[in-house]
């Protein structure tokens, strides 16, 4: 490593380190017993990066050294501070990660140092938030915690990556992703809720689970409408079906920024031609969004709370259309030619985007022109929010579903119809 590297190493320990330093010292001012703040921790950081920059100098064992010489000081201080009523080993076990991370940084994973900083300073932030979460938990809820675990922990990895059926179109792999996403949406949406209330933490899932698939948060949120709506009070006013609709169209929004992101990486000249129907449809989703949720705020300041969150048919049942549906757009493609690929962004949109806008991309150029591909991804990115709207009829409370329908329904025909608008196509 020269020393241009070296100084990067040094100078990302200490930034890390002053990020966890600068929770740990308004934790000092609050109880005042914390031996370890602002100036520590990036000391700490910056001890365990100068161990990792001296190994091919003074040899592999200073890291281990220099671990066993901060464990020696951490232990003399859970010792002193053991003493008294409280019992508590946060800071301690702090300063190692702390330490951890800046010997990271000294081999030149910054990216990752960082990362790990960014968590740990996470988690000693929610200290309050994370204690509560404790507290309501029950053992169906830790059971769910365990299912959800072996459903994308264990199966995931063992379930075949590989092209089968006609056209090589189905993949258990993705199939059952799709699986561990839906079942992840309502999980995160369940923690979410439990750590920032029930209208945050919504809210905050839907625009996490956007970036997924928007499709499976539609899924977990038509589910948990018709659960919330069983536990309203008389004249509630709808008010959780409201903000699980304001979660929905954040969710439809991600899907479009996700979308966006992959075709400027695999076809950076369908970008601009896709902006036009892309941002209607998105202008007409964050208007409903923005006033959905005022209104939602303004008709209850509390909702019920969310039930268990692993929810694993649902899932199932929807994985196993999403492999006729994709089997069914690639049929349409295969057999119609281009023409067919209108049929086939109706029909792969009705699921995943994700797949029919890859096709889509990589058709560009060859049998497949640059309205065509518009056209096709326009029609695609509507049939899938008008298949929003299905679902929402179908699994959801009818607030939730006519909600949907007002706010979708008009945004999908801003996407064609914008599509089909010929100038912006032109080169």
């Amino acid at each position: 490593m020269n020393d241009a590297d070296a100084i990067w190493s040094l100078l990302i320990a200490t930034l890390l380190g002053l990020l966890v330093g600068l929770e740990r010292e308004r934790k000092r001012q609050d109880r005042g017993s914390i031996f370890a703040g602002i100036r520590t921790f990036p000391l700490i950081a910056l001890f365990g990066a100068l161990s990792a920059l001296l190994q091919p100098l003074v040899g592999a064992a200073v890291v281990p050294l220099g671990l066993l010489a901060l464990g020696t000081l951490l232990a003399l201080s859970y010792w002193r501070t053991s003493q008294g009523d409280k019992v508590g080993g946060t800071t301690e076990v702090a300063a190692l990660v702390t330490f951890g991370l800046g010997v990271t940084a000294g081999l030149g994973f910054y990216v990752t140092a960082l990362a790990g900083a960014v968590i740990a300073t996470g988690v000693l932030s929610l200290r309050t938030e994370l204690h509560a979460l404790a507290g309501r938990l029950t053992s169906e809820d830790l059971y769910a915690v365990v299912r959800f675990a072996a459903v994308s922990l264990v199966v995931l990895p063992l379930v075949p990556d590989a092209a089968y059926g006609p056209w090589g179109v189905l993949n258990p792999r993705t199939i059952w992703l799709l699986v561990v996403l839906i079942s992840g949406v309502s999980f995160v949406g369940y923690v979410a809720t439990q750590l920032f209330g029930t209208q945050r933490g919504l809210l905050f899932s839907g625009v996490v689970g956007g970036l997924a698939s928007s499709t499976a948060v539609t899924l977990s949120f038509s589910g948990r409408s018709r659960e919330l709506q069983a536990q309203a009070e008389p004249g509630d006013g709808g008010s959780g079906a409201t903000l699980l609709a304001t979660g929905v169209l954040l969710a439809t929004n991600m899907t479009l920024v996700r979308l966006l992101v992959y075709l400027s990486v695999i076809k950076p000249a369908l970008v601009t031609a896709v902006l036009p129907p892309f941002a209607g449809l998105s202008a007409v989703t964050l208007l409903g969004a923005g006033l959905l949720y005022r209104r939602g705020r303004s008709q209850t300041a509390q909702l019920p709370a969310l039930e268990n969150p692993f929810r694993l048919r649902p899932a199932l049942t929807f994985a196993l259309l999403y492999a006729a549906v994709a089997l069914a757009a690639r049929a349409a493609q295969e057999l119609l030619g281009p023409e067919g690929l209108y049929a086939a962004g109706v029909l792969g949109g009705l699921t995943q985007l994700d797949a029919i806008t890859l096709s889509v991309a990589q058709g560009l150029g060859g049998e497949v022109d640059r309205v065509t591909a518009t056209r096709a991804l326009a029609l695609a990115t509507a049939a899938n929010s008008l298949f929003k709207v299905a679902i929402a009829f179908s699994r959801g409370s009818p607030p939730f579903a006519r909600t949907l329908f007002g706010v979708l329904l008009p945004a999908a025909g801003a996407c064609v119809g914008l599509a089909w608008w010929e100038p912006h196509l032109q080169d």
